[in-house]
């Protein structure tokens, strides 16, 4: 997870009340730019949320690079597994948790689907003109084993999609996807989390992407709990430092 976040183009980070006052002052009196290579995520009602945007810090081939050059230091043998298994560049907490629920492979708790992040789809004329833009990114993508063009997960996080107009907008994309013959799945941090929708989510991604659906075996069924558990919480406390005692 602390991998993802350093090479994906996000970063959590919740100022504290000093800080905060600080930041605002130094912005109000144009001492620095409003962003500094960060720009804050708002909310619905334009407040800042927690969740910023920068440039990522590294790639996955650094890390793996790294973890070469260290070899026989404690860690490295799994900050290596680490490298391997990471699918690409996110834009958010939910991005990763859902790729790690979905690519991981079963024996780690996962689904054992090959996917990719942040993939950017060229649109064709008709899906222009549905969607007005150019391109546009899928946020995981896995490639189908039937005659679509792949099954595209989006995922609904709320401060970005959370009022009518990004809900039209999200409609529109949608419909220049689908024009196109992606499948797309609009999933949202709920039905992730919730365990039994999770599972029909699962079986949906199976059906679209044209894969066998073999359920779990008990003993995957209690990695993929242990991984949850781990994976699905408050992303804000992933690296607070708490105090002694």
């Amino acid at each position: 997870m602390a991998c993802y976040e350093m090479c994906s183009s996000f970063a959590v980070f919740k100022p504290c009340e000093r800080t905060q006052q600080q930041l605002d002052e130094a912005i109000s009196l144009k001492l620095i730019p409003p962003n500094c290579g960060w720009e804050r995520v708002v909310d619905t009602k334009g407040n800042g949320t927690n969740l910023w945007k920068r440039t990522p810090l590294l790639s996955a081939a650094d890390i793996a690079t790294f973890a070469k050059q260290a070899a026989g230091l404690r860690g490295v043998k799994q900050l290596r597994w680490t490298a391997e298994h990471m699918t690409g560049q996110t834009a958010s907490p939910f991005e990763v948790q859902t790729s790690m629920l979905v690519s991981l492979p079963r024996d780690e708790g996962g689904m054992g689907i090959n996917i990719a992040n942040n993939v950017r789809i060229l649109l064709s004329d008709a899906a222009r003109s549905l969607y007005y833009k150019t391109c546009c990114y899928a946020d995981i993508l896995i490639e189908s084993a039937t005659n679509s063009m792949g099954v595209i997960l989006e995922c609904q996080g709320r401060s970005a999609h959370d009022n009518e107009a990004a809900s039209l907008s999200d409609a529109e994309r949608t419909t220049a996807l689908t024009s196109m013959g992606y499948d797309v799945i609009q999933i949202t941090y709920e039905q992730i989390k919730d365990k039994k929708s999770f599972d029909s989510i699962a079986e949906l991604i199976h059906k679209k992407a044209g894969l066998p659906y073999i359920p779990k075996t008990d003993q995957e069924r209690t990695t993929e709990d242990a991984l949850r558990r781990e994976l699905l919480v408050n992303w804000d406390e992933l690296f607070s430092v708490k105090p002694a005692g």
